[in-house]
């Protein structure tokens, strides 16, 4: 690791020309004139990641994750979304605040899994070579530690429903493009693992879950799995922000009443 000062930069990411009379911006050893029109949304972001174009069933696959994942109702970052443009800020200002809301607790734990998913199969080599008794392995791993420390497994269970209906269809589209590799495999088994290891009883994978297994399959790095969230749900929040500014909402708040006091009375004064 390099100590650099601030006039000392370097990336393999983009260059901006604008010399001699040429004008063009290269990303990833592409002109981006030519990707625009010519790939979809999906695969640029692709392209920005792995420093390559995807191929068309990556393209679709990482498409249908975007999709699945643009909206889900008013939730925490939709909400503080919509309480933004009740207070009179901007669009960009809604969309952070419920940007900054996505965490380890929401939101955030696809990132988890997919860490714990790489560090279980990473030592096995070539995903494409992973034995079905070595995913085996690995999901009573993960399984194992997680009712070992009382906690739970990140990207299984959903409070707003009784199963997740945007993972069996991630996963069908991600059987069909053939992408559905060794990382889905490997958080199907997960699944029924948990609902072993609870009697029978069913802890479905949820979008976090199977967005971490599509995104390490599609060969992202774990570290990337949030963005796949952040990047939809940033258009869901900016859909919210103007449907509360055009219902002429001023300041979201609650009553008086609904919250409780729990500390300290002050004294009361004798006359």
């Amino acid at each position: 690791m390099s100590t650099r000062d601030m006039s000392q930069w370097q990336t393999a990411i983009c260059k901006v020309v604008s010399r001699d009379g040429k004008e063009d911006i290269v990303v990833r050893g592409h002109r981006l004139n030519d990707l625009v029109g010519g790939v979809s949304f999906a695969a640029a972001m692709f392209l920005m990641l792995q420093g390559r174009l995807p191929s068309p069933a990556q393209a679709r696959v990482l498409d249908a994750l975007l999709v699945a994942s643009i909206e889900h109702g008013i939730a925490p970052p939709s909400m503080i979304s919509r309480c933004f443009a009740s207070y009179g800020t901007s669009i960009q200002a809604a969309v952070g605040a419920g940007i900054l809301a996505f965490g380890d607790r929401m939101g955030g734990l696809g990132e988890q899994l997919a860490q714990l998913m790489a560090a279980q199969l990473a030592p096995l080599g070539d995903p494409a070579r992973i034995d079905t008794a070595q995913l085996h392995a690995a999901a009573q791993a993960i399984v194992a530690a997680a009712r070992r420390d009382g906690g739970r497994v990140p990207g299984f269970g959903i409070p707003l429903h009784g199963a997740d209906p945007r993972a069996p269809k991630l996963l069908a589209v991600a059987r069909d493009a053939g992408t559905h590799g060794a990382y889905c495999r490997l958080a199907e088994r997960i699944e029924a693992e948990l609902a072993a290891a609870r009697g029978g009883k069913a802890v479905p994978m949820n979008l976090d879950g199977v967005g971490a297994a599509i995104a390490l399959d599609l060969g992202f790095d774990w570290r990337a799995t949030r963005l796949f969230l952040l990047t939809a749900r940033s258009v869901s929040m900016g859909a919210h922000f103007l449907e509360e500014q055009a219902q002429d909402t001023t300041w979201r708040h609650l009553r008086a009443e609904q919250i409780a006091y729990t500390g300290p009375e002050p004294e009361t004064r004798q006359s």
